[in-house]
């Protein structure tokens, strides 16, 4: 069985909590959007990512959000 890396698990946590947070609250992007940078803020530090690895986290969660 293959290991995942710290980034690999921060971005499924990320991925969770985006899911849940949607769910919670459907209607109130704003809220959402919230919930998802400042859950990747606290991952990155928590972690202690890399800047490249930040980055990256920071990208995804991009993706993440809820489209308008």
């Amino acid at each position: 069985m293959k290991k995942q890396t710290e980034y690999q698990m921060a971005k499924k946590t990320l991925e969770w909590v985006s899911l849940d947070a949607k769910r919670e609250f459907r209607n109130d992007l704003p809220a959402i959007r919230m919930i998802i940078n400042d859950t990747c803020d606290a991952i990155c530090k928590d972690l202690r990512l890399s800047d490249y690895h930040r980055g990256l986290l920071e990208n995804y969660s991009c993706e993440l959000h809820p489209k308008d």
